[in-house]
């Protein structure tokens, strides 16, 4: 059991200590997992087979695949060390090897994940839109690449930097004693990173509306194409969610029992 409080551990209401979400945790993170990779392959077997016009965009897409499924994979290496189990009752080891796969996670799931996705719209649009004449359409588009790498790489920068040497940020045992950020400004690091990425959401999704109306369709199925497109606010839902959990980050002494951060960051 977890050093920090062995004798009050011990004494756990053995029932309580016994609860476990992690299976429901796996489950679900399995399920949108599946659905998204099998999206892409899709997409990408479409792309390359059935219409031979592959494009950059197509790779980016298959990078952020990659980087989630290396994300789940570290979901399921968690699962081995503590994951959906009452902190208390999780041993020191065990719970060092959670921090440090878990730290890996944010920077390839939550970090590189979400750029290339972000990027891989952003060159798709642009695909669409070469035959538009308005060019503040694809100054945007451009703009909104930039803005992504730049907030998505940043927002890796306060994981590297929040404990010197960076091995503290799973070990606070190391010698020599390690020096961290405050709590506070990692939240504030990561709150700032969330709304970039709910606002980048919101432009996103409504970004394909111009370029879908202008096509010679129907009313009714140009509609039906762009609310398929603006599935992306379901993504602000999430993010707007998750940055309630980031907010209770230094209070919450349990997080390992629901891993609502990571849960909500999918």
């Amino acid at each position: 059991m977890n050093d920090i409080n062995k004798t009050a551990a011990e004494a756990l209401d053995p029932e309580w200590a016994a609860e476990s979400n992690t299976a429901r945790i796996l489950a679900v993170v399995t399920t949108f997992h599946v659905l998204a990779l099998s999206f892409v392959g899709l997409r990408v077997y479409v792309q390359v087979r059935v219409l031979r016009a592959p494009g950059l965009d197509d790779l980016m897409i298959l990078l952020s695949a990659l980087c989630a499924l290396g994300g789940w994979i570290i979901f399921v290496i968690q699962a081995n060390y503590g994951l959906g189990k009452h902190y208390e009752t999780i041993e020191k080891h065990d719970y060092m090897v959670f921090q440090k796969v878990g730290f890996w996670q944010s920077i390839i799931s939550a970090g590189l994940a979400f750029m290339w996705l972000k990027i891989s719209i952003a060159i798709y649009l642009l695909r669409l839109s070469k035959n538009m004449k308005q060019n503040w359409y694809k100054w945007a588009l451009w703009v909104m690449i930039g803005i992504t790498s730049i907030y998505c790489i940043g927002g890796t920068l306060p994981f590297f930097l929040r404990c010197r040497p960076m091995e503290g940020y799973w070990d606070k045992n190391i010698k020599p004693t390690p020096t961290c950020m405050d709590i506070k400004m990692f939240i504030a690091f990561s709150i700032v990173n969330t709304a970039f990425n709910i606002g980048t959401d919101v432009i996103f999704a409504t970004l394909p509306i111009p370029i879908v109306w202008s096509l010679q369709m129907k009313c009714r199925p140009r509609l039906y194409v762009i609310g398929i497109l603006s599935l992306g606010y379901i993504a602000v839902i999430m993010g707007i969610v998750k940055s309630t959990y980031q907010l209770a980050l230094d209070v919450d002494k349990d997080k390992t029992f629901n891993q609502n951060i990571q849960f909500w960051g999918l």
